[in-house]
């Protein structure tokens, strides 16, 4: 693809610290770029405490699991979402409870009350696509139920709602590094939490739950997993953070080019920031109504002819084939709609202007041959 939807940028010390693991001899699961990167990311964003894992799913699974969420616990989670956070519900013998999408393309706050039930035990916000859910109204449910509370921050790097940071209004919170969010570790993740009974589980759990000392090593405290992050990826990382701030204020650019370029096309939706919020943008993404003139699939096709590459929004859970066992009892319209009509554009952080005003003439264009 000339213009391809992702990529990773590397902005000036990640070799250097790469290389400096190596060259001590620390590549696995321990060595300094790994406390130093718990450090900074907690610091970076005002958490108490963080902890690396291997990916941002072993994150949320572990959550779950140092959260005591199991055996027929019943989650509430957006319908509309990856399927990360669903795996991790299942993979922990729960159940995973949808509540559709508002025009945030985040959980409808306004709903999630009709499906709390006696068995309902958490709610796991899941943060599409750079704007963060609103927090303080579903942190309100959650105290009047007595529900813990999860954040899935993997879009969402940055973000605020007012002046406080996603990821710190959860019980526990989870990051991923993934090769294309806002900064990477190429694989990695990262659990958040204020609470240090939690964080010292979730250290010790991801690390198979090792005795703490050399006496005692080999016998284990609980069920153990091996969800490390190594010091190689923590090297990135710690190269990565330093640059957070540029990397967010360039995704945001990024959205107002193409908001000012695509604003005054017939059926486009395009992605909202509430006076609330501070959206960090992860990906730019739009919704094709009828207006536009063809479906989302033929404007990708078209697209793809002209080297532009794009992705579909995400399925819904309601949708998903491997959940045809389980009962639904939402509409879900919202949700069904952004999964049919949904893509996100080019938006990596080394895109330039030049290139945002290509993939938007190519768009007009073919708006207008549509009409």
């Amino acid at each position: 693809m000339k213009i391809p939807v992702s990529k990773p940028v590397f902005w000036k010390n990640e070799e250097e610290y790469v290389n400096q693991a190596m060259q001590e001899g620390w590549i696995s699961s321990k060595g300094r770029f790994i406390d130093q990167f718990e450090k900074d990311f907690a610091s970076q964003f005002n958490y108490q405490y963080a902890s690396t894992v291997s990916n941002g799913t072993n994150a949320l699974h572990l959550a779950l699991d140092v959260l005591g969420l199991g055996e027929g616990d019943e989650i509430i989670i957006p319908d509309f979402t990856m399927m990360a956070p669903v795996f991790a519900i299942l993979q922990a013998g729960a159940i995973p409870v949808p509540v559709d999408v508002d025009y945030t393309w985040n959980i409808d706050v306004g709903q999630i009350e009709n499906y709390i039930t006696d068995k309902t035990k958490a709610i796991l916000v899941v943060h599409n696509y750079g704007h963060p859910a609103n927090m303080p109204l579903i942190k309100s449910i959650c105290d009047r139920h007595k529900l813990l509370l999860m954040e899935d921050c993997a879009e969402v790097i940055g973000a605020k709602v007012g002046d406080q940071y996603v990821g710190s209004w959860g019980d526990a919170s989870c990051f991923s590094f993934y090769a294309n969010k806002i900064i990477t570790t190429g694989e990695g993740g990262m659990i958040v939490t204020n609470n240090k009974e939690l964080y010292e589980k979730a250290h010790s759990r991801k690390n198979m739950a090792f005795g703490c000392d050399n006496q005692s090593r080999f016998n284990h405290s609980s069920v153990g997993f091996n969800y490390r992050m190594t010091n190689l990826q923590a090297a990135l990382g710690v190269a990565q953070l330093e640059f957070v701030e540029q990397a967010i204020a360039k995704k945001i650019h990024i959205a107002q080019v193409y908001k000012r370029l695509l604003a005054d096309i017939d059926g486009l939706e395009l992605p909202c920031e509430e006076t609330w919020a501070k959206n960090v943008y992860w990906v730019f993404g739009i919704v094709i109504t009828e207006g536009f003139g063809c479906s989302r699939n033929t404007l990708q096709d078209l697209l793809e002819e002209k080297g532009i590459e794009t992705r579909n929004f995400f399925t819904p859970i309601h949708q998903q084939q491997f959940l045809k066992g389980y009962t639904f009892p939402g509409k879900y319209s919202n949700s069904r709609k952004l999964g049919e009509n949904g893509l996100y554009l080019p938006s990596y952080m080394d895109l330039s202007d030049d290139e945002i005003e290509e993939v938007c003439s190519v768009i007009l264009q073919i708006h207008r041959n549509m009409k």
